[in-house]
């Protein structure tokens, strides 16, 4: 279980900002204006581990092909329910999509993947930037894949 330390802890500032930018942020993705930001950001549905409740986290994402790549710090509580991998719903860019993610606290994983989506980044910038973080990787389900 990852311990939440004040090293991987966001600021406090930080936190209060997400508290009124993340409930604007579903707003807008679900709205007719969702193209102003979808090319960023996406909606990530999923269930709560121990709940059972659906929840829904608006989060920056790069994608290629089939595949979804998502960074976000460790000091956020929500990817935890996608530990040891869990089914997922993406709304992007206006439509729902399901997918399977899976996600990697290995620090060389995040490097790669940072490499991808940031392929500006220094390798060391890419390794100051990857502590205290987690990667997300969401493989998309073809369409007619579920209807099997």
């Amino acid at each position: 279980m990852t311990q939440t330390t004040s090293q991987n802890k966001p600021p406090r500032l930080w936190r209060m900002f997400l508290k009124v930018q993340n409930p604007l942020m579903k707003w807008i993705l679900r709205s007719p204006f969702h193209f102003v930001v979808s090319r960023v950001y996406l909606l990530i549905i999923f269930t709560g581990r121990k709940s059972g409740r659906a929840y829904v986290t608006p989060i920056q994402y790069s994608q290629q092909g089939n595949m979804l790549y998502i960074i976000t710090s460790k000091g956020y509580t929500w990817w935890k329910n996608l530990h040891g991998g869990a089914e997922v719903q993406v709304y992007m860019r206006g439509k729902s999509y399901p997918g399977h993610a899976e996600i990697s606290t290995d620090p060389s994983m995040i490097s790669t993947l940072l490499q991808k989506i940031y392929p500006g980044l220094s390798s060391q910038q890419r390794t100051r930037f990857a502590a205290g973080k987690v990667a997300i990787m969401v493989a998309l389900q073809a369409e007619n894949e579920g209807a099997r």
